[in-house]
């Protein structure tokens, strides 16, 4: 009939049925049934699937028809040609033995199809002849019919299609004259399928009366089960709403109380950077102030030096001793006074505290002299505020900047003041 989904459901209970009562080979005959239906729709891998396991249940009962039958249907389609017709012969020697001439007829138009497969047409022909020796003396058409179609094969495989064409003419005729034989068959079975039919449609329309009766009473349920849901959603969705808006009123209520402190706060932390403003411009001022005055105080003692220099150049030799004695003591007298600059760097160094913390860190070998040029020229210095903060020439700082450029590996190109800006 074709309906192969039909066909693999019955298969499928009567496998279980058999399992259910404990009788392997009917089990085995359903495996061998399951893959025959398999090979029609060329699911060759599951089909050998189920052959096997259907072998192997018969090997073990020893039963050796079902043996055979397993083997001949493991040989219907193309495969490992040497296990196939290993397969054949285990097939043809067990029927042999039991005198089954219809399976013999069978296993040898088998045989010559497995060695069709494996291009040996001769040997096919061989084959497919003893098969015809066996179809003959029990006169089986619809073997016949098969042993013409791989004579056909044959034929055409060893280039005579003359020979292929006519036992493809013969094929013809005889299944036309098998389909005419059945006719009569087929009408008897056509009116068991339709009596069967009329039975089905009568079953299916109670069964269908049953379920609409079900459906109507599911919806039914369905529906007042949904308005009972659909009420209760609503009360949960009034009371939640209700309960939101509430909770949306205290919220709102907390959130100005934090803006007005955040708020509080905001003026509170400028307030603060104010003062700290105001205190770090007043320590700068007094910085800058201290500063000036110690570079006031610098220059004056310079001029002051100079003009006793001065008078020295006016002086006789004898007072020349006693006056430089008097321009040294002045020179000593005075160094005391570089506390000044000493304190204006400590306070620079401590202002900059980070930023001499990530130049250690790049540049661990820098010197204590460098590490505090580096600061100056940072602050924007020039050269003879420098000079004069540190009591040094203008040519020595110039030379303690060349050093510096140096020990930070600077190329001649880069900007010594940017480079320690951006450190």
């Amino acid at each position: 009939m074709g309906d192969y989904q039909k066909s693999a459901e019955l298969n499928d209970r009567a496998t279980s049925m058999f399992r259910a009562s404990g009788d392997s080979a009917l089990v085995a005959d359903c495996y061998n049934e399951r893959g025959v239906m398999l090979l029609n729709l060329h699911e060759y891998v599951i089909a050998e699937h189920f052959f096997r396991r259907a072998l192997e249940i018969n090997r073990k009962l020893k039963n050796l028809k079902g043996i055979a039958k397993n083997l001949n249907s493991m040989c219907l389609y193309s495969g490992d040609s040497n296990e196939k017709l290993g397969m054949i012969e285990e097939a043809i020697a067990i029927n042999k033995h039991l005198g089954n001439n219809w399976a013999l007829g069978e296993n040898f138009n088998n045989k010559g199809k497995q060695l069709y497969y494996a291009r040996r047409p001769d040997d096919a022909k061989t084959a497919l002849a003893q098969a015809k020796v066996y179809i003959d003396s029990i006169e089986a058409k619809e073997l016949l019919c098969d042993n013409y179609e791989y004579l056909s094969m044959v034929y055409a495989m060893k280039g005579d299609y003359r020979k292929a064409y006519e036992y493809l003419g013969m094929m013809s005729d005889l299944s036309t004259q098998l389909q005419k034989n059945n006719r009569l068959r087929n009408t008897e079975l056509d009116l068991s399928r339709k009596k069967f039919e009329d039975q089905r449609i009568a079953i299916d329309k109670q069964e269908q009366e049953y379920k609409i009766e079900l459906l109507t009473r599911n919806i039914i349920l369905l529906v007042t089960f949904i308005v009972l849901c659909a009420v209760c959603l609503l009360l949960y969705y009034i009371k939640n709403r209700h309960k939101k808006n509430l909770q949306l009123i205290e919220t709102r209520h907390k959130l100005e109380m934090s803006a007005k402190e955040v708020d509080s706060l905001k003026v509170r932390q400028q307030q603060l950077e104010l003062e700290n403003a105001q205190t770090l411009l007043e320590s700068n001022r007094r910085e800058l102030t201290g500063f000036a005055a110690f570079l006031k105080s610098r220059n004056e003692i310079m001029d002051k030096i100079k003009e006793m220099i001065k008078e020295g150049y006016k002086m006789d030799s004898s007072l020349i001793g006693a006056h430089l004695k008097k321009i040294n003591a002045f020179i000593t007298t005075n160094c005391t006074n570089d506390k000044n600059g000493t304190t204006f760097l400590l306070n620079v160094e401590e202002r900059n505290k980070d930023f001499l913390m990530r130049l250690i860190e790049k540049h661990p070998s820098l010197t204590k002299g460098e590490r505090n040029l580096a600061l100056l020229i940072r602050g924007k210095l020039s050269t003879k505020e420098i000079s004069l903060l540190l009591g040094l020439e203008p040519r020595t700082v110039n030379m303690n900047r060349y050093r510096l450029r140096k020990s930070l590996a600077l190329n001649q190109e880069d900007s010594l003041e940017e480079y320690l800006r951006n450190v």
